[in-house]
C-alpha cells in the first residue's frame, strides 16, 4: 500500500516515508498518545523539528493501547558508501529515498529512555516551562480582560425582592356600610364575601376590615370588650372564617383592625381590675390608675380622668371617651395579653393588622402634668403640648416587638396610623427606631387643601419620600372612615389626576370603598364620638331604593343622594366612567416597570408634577400630571437622560388634550389641559459604555 502525504499506511515490516510526508504528520498530529507519552511526544517532535529527516516508523500499541513511535534500523542496499553523499539509496520495496546527512543529528534512532534522558536537560526543561508559562500568562490575560468588561460595563440590575404588600393596593372598607347579606339593614362580613369578585376585578389585592370585634352596644367602633371574638352583628367567627377561605382562594389578603389602647368598661379585663382591691392582684395595674389626676384633657373634651366607684379614691385613664379606659401597656401582663391577640387571629391565617391611635399607646410614667401652648387661654384639649399623652417614644418599642410576633408567621404585615399632626419626620419612627423594625406601612391620612394645586402635590410627596428612611416603601392613603371623601372637596377632574399619581408612584395606594365611583360625604349632623360619620354612606351597588346595599327599609345609615345616577352598575357599561378609568390605572401599575423600578423626578413646578419609572431591560415610563387650572406644555427629554422624545401613549386621565395610541407622543412638546395627566412609555435602550 503506498502512503498519501500526511498520513501512514502500514504494508509488512518496512515502510517508507517522504520528508514532507513526516512533516505534515507531525503537523497535523494524528497518533493517538496515551497520559504517560505526552512528554515523550512533544520532546520527539522538538528534536525532529530541528532538521529535516528521513526515518521509518512504526506504530506499537503499547500497555494503554494507544501506539508509541519506534524507529527501526535502516537497511541499505549493497550499492550504499558511506563516502557518498546524497546518493540515492534503494529499499527493499524499490523506491528511490534521498538520505540526508546525518552530521549534526544526534537524536536520530534514539529510543524512548534515551529521549526522555535528554528532556531532562535544563535547555530543555527551561524550554518547556517558557512554553507553559506563555500559555498559562496567555489565559490570565484573556481571563483578566473578560473580568474587567464584565466590571466596566453597566449591568441589568436584579429587582429588589418585592412582599405582597408592597405590590398590591389595599381597599379599606367600612363593614357596616358595603353589603348587608342577611337583611338586618347593617353590612356585615358575609357581605364583603359576596363581593369579591367585584373587589378582585377592581385591581386591589387587599382588603382592610374596619373594627369587627364584639363591643358593648355602645354607638361607636372602638367599645371593645373581646378582641377575640367577632360581633354576632358583623357574622360572628365564623363569617370571618369563611371570608379568610374565599378571599385567599381569589389570591385576596385579609388585614384586621387592632385597637390596643384601650378596651370597652364593659370588657372583663377592666372589670376585674376594678374590682382589684390588694396590690398584688394580677388585674389590679391593667389599666392606668392614679389617686393624683393630673391636668390631662380627654381628645373628645373634658378631664382625661374618671373617678371610679369601686376603687374609693382612685381614678382611671381614658384620652378617649369616659367609657374606654386605657389599657397600661408598661404592665408584661398586659403585653402578653395583647401579643396572645395577635397569635390568635395570625393562626387564624388573617394576612396583618392596622395598629389603630398607635400614638396614644404610653402616656408619662411619672403623671406629670402637660405645659400649656403658648398664648393658649382656654382650657381645652387643642390648649395643651400632649408631650407626656401621645408619641412617647416607648410605643416604637411595642411596635418591634409586634413586629417580631408578626415576622414568625410568613409573610405577614403590620399597619398602623400616625398622628395627622405629626411632622413627617416623627412619622419615619414607625418604620423602625433604633435599628430595630417597626411597622411595614405607617399610613398617613390625606389632608388636601380644596384648592390644592402643583405646589401642595409637590410638597404632600416630598415631605414623605424626602424623609423616607433607606429599603423602607411609602404609603399614599386617598382615603379612610375619619376623612372627608375626595368627592366632596374635590372635581373628578383632581380625583383622576390625584389617583394616577398615587397609584404609579413606589409605594402602595390605600383605596376607601366607594372612592372609585366617585361617592360622596352624606348630608347629616352627627356627634364626633359616633359611628355615623359622613364618609360612612352606603355603598352604591345600583339604582334601587337602597342602592343595592340592602332589603331593609331602614338601613343603619344613609345613601348618597345622586345613588340613582351614580353606582356601581351605571358607571361598569360607561368605557370613560371613574371606575372605568380606575381599573385601566391598576391595570397599567401592575407592569413590572411599577412594580420594581426606580423613582426618577422628572419636571416639577408650580403646576406639573411628573415622574419617570424605569428598570433594566423593562419598558421605561413617564407620568406627567398637570395639576394647574390652565394648559401646561413642557420639554421632558431634559428632565432625566433616558426619557425618549418620541414615545408610545398608554393612560390619560381624560382632559382638553387628546391622546392616539396609534400616534407617537412628542415628549419634547408634551401638552396636558388644566388638571390632566398623562403616562407615556418607550422601549428600554442599553446603556453604552
Amino acid at each position: 500500500m503506498g502512503l498519501n502525504e500526511g498520513k501512514f499506511t502500514a504494508n509488512s515490516s518496512f515502510h517508507t516515508i517522504s520528508a514532507s510526508g513526516m512533516t505534515s504528520c507531525v503537523r497535523n498530529v494524528y497518533f493517538i498518545l496515551s497520559p504517560t507519552s505526552v512528554i515523550i511526544r512533544c520532546t520527539y517532535i522538538s528534536l525532529h523539528l530541528s532538521r529535516y529527516c528521513i526515518k521509518r516508523c512504526e506504530r506499537l500499541p503499547d500497555m494503554s493501547g494507544s501506539y508509541n513511535i519506534e524507529p527501526l534500523a535502516y537497511k541499505l542496499n549493497d550499492n550504499y558508501s558511506s563516502e557518498k553523499n546524497n546518493d540515492d539509496i534503494r529499499s527493499p520495496e524499490g523506491i528511490d529515498v534521498k538520505v540526508p546527512e546525518s552530521n549534526g543529528t544526534p537524536f536520530r534512532g534514539m529510543g524512548k529512555e534515551e529521549l526522555l534522558q535528554h528532556s531532562s536537560k535544563p535547555f530543555w526543561r527551561r524550554l518547556r516551562m517558557i512554553c507553559i508559562s506563555i500559555i498559562l500568562l496567555g489565559w490570565l490575560a484573556l481571563i483578566i480582560t473578560v473580568v474587567a468588561l464584565v466590571l466596566i460595563y453597566p449591568k441589568c440590575k436584579s429587582p429588589d425582592s418585592r412582599s405582597w404588600w408592597q405590590n398590591e393596593i389595599i381597599y379599606r372598607v367600612y363593614v357596616r356600610s358595603y353589603k348587608d347579606s342577611n337583611g338586618d339593614g347593617v353590612g356585615d362580613l358575609d357581605g364583603v364575601t359576596s363581593k369579591l369578585d367585584y373587589i378582585k376585578d377592581l385591581g386591589v389585592g387587599v382588603i382592610s376590615l374596619s373594627p369587627t370585634f364584639e363591643d358593648d352596644g355602645n354607638d361607636g367602633d372602638f367599645h371593645i370588650k373581646n378582641h377575640m371574638k367577632i360581633d354576632d352583628v358583623q357574622g360572628g367567627d365564623d363569617a370571618l372564617q369563611r371570608l379568610i377561605t374565599q378571599a385567599h382562594g381569589k389570591g385576596l389578603k385579609i388585614i384586621l383592625d387592632f385597637v390596643p389602647s384601650h378596651t370597652s368598661d364593659q370588657s372583663e379585663w377592666f372589670q376585674w381590675s376594678e374590682a382589684a382591691k390588694f396590690r398584688n392582684d394580677s388585674y389590679r395595674n391593667f389599666y392606668v390608675w392614679t389617686e393624683t389626676p393630673t391636668n390631662w384633657k380627654s381628645v373628645y373634651g373634658g378631664d382625661a380622668w374618671n373617678t371610679s366607684d369601686v376603687r374609693t379614691g382612685e381614678s382611671y385613664l381614658h384620652q378617649f371617651l369616659h367609657n374606654q379606659p386605657d389599657l397600661n401597656l408598661r404592665s408584661p401582663q398586659v403585653k402578653d395579653e395583647l401579643n396572645d391577640i395577635l397569635v390568635f387571629w395570625l393562626n387564624k391565617s388573617v394576612d396583618g393588622f392596622y395598629i389603630r391611635n398607635s400614638a396614644y399607646l404610653f402616656e408619662d410614667y411619672d403623671l406629670r402634668d402637660e405645659p400649656k401652648l403658648q398664648n393658649a387661654a382656654g382650657d381645652e384639649y387643642s390648649d395643651y403640648n400632649h408631650i407626656y399623652t401621645k408619641n412617647l417614644p416607648e410605643i416604637y418599642d411595642m411596635f418591634a416587638r409586634w413586629r417580631t410576633t408578626a415576622d414568625g408567621f410568613m409573610n405577614r404585615v403590620l399597619m398602623a396610623d400616625p398622628d395627622p399632626s405629626s411632622s413627617e419626620k416623627e412619622m419615619m419612627k414607625y418604620y423602625g427606631h433604633f435599628q430595630r423594625d417597626g411597622v411595614q406601612l405607617p399610613i398617613r391620612r390625606r389632608d388636601l387643601a380644596p384648592d390644592c394645586g402643583g405646589q401642595c402635590i409637590k410638597d404632600y410627596v416630598n415631605g414623605w419620600m424626602d424623609n423616607l428612611p433607606a429599603g423602607r416603601w411609602p404609603t399614599w392613603s386617598l382615603g379612610d372612615e375619619m376623612t372627608p371623601r375626595l368627592a366632596t372637596n374635590h372635581s373628578e377632574s383632581f380625583i383622576r389626576c390625584f389617583s394616577m399619581l398615587t397609584m404609579l408612584l413606589p409605594g402602595t395606594p390605600v383605596l376607601y370603598y366607594g372612592d372609585e365611583i366617585n361617592m360622596v360625604d352624606l348630608s347629616m349632623s352627627t356627634s364626633e364620638t359616633s359611628r355615623k360619620q359622613p364618609m360612612r354612606g352606603l355603598m352604591q351597588w345600583d339604582d334601587t331604593p337602597n342602592g343595592g346595599f340592602t332589603n331593609f327599609s331602614t338601613p343603619w345609615i344613609g345613601i348618597g343622594a345622586d345613588h340613582q345616577t351614580n353606582n356601581v352598575k351605571n358607571q361598569s357599561a360607561k368605557g370613560d366612567s371613574l371606575l372605568s378609568f380606575f381599573k385601566n390605572l391598576t391595570t397599567l401599575r401592575s407592569e413590572d416597570t411599577f412594580r420594581i423600578g426606580d423613582y426618577r423626578p422628572a419636571i416639577v413646578d408650580n403646576s406639573v408634577f411628573s415622574f419617570v419609572r424605569e428598570f433594566d431591560g423593562k419598558k421605561g415610563y413617564l407620568v406627567a400630571i398637570n395639576f394647574g387650572n390652565t394648559a401646561q406644555t413642557r420639554d421632558y427629554t431634559t428632565a432625566h437622560s433616558t426619557i425618549q422624545s418620541k414615545a408610545s401613549f398608554d393612560l390619560t386621565t381624560g382632559g382638553s388634550q387628546s391622546f392616539d395610541s396609534d400616534t407617537d407622543v412628542d415628549t419634547s412638546s408634551l401638552a396636558l389641559g388644566p388638571m390632566q395627566g398623562v403616562a407615556v412609555s418607550w422601549d428600554y435602550v442599553a446603556k453604552e459604555l
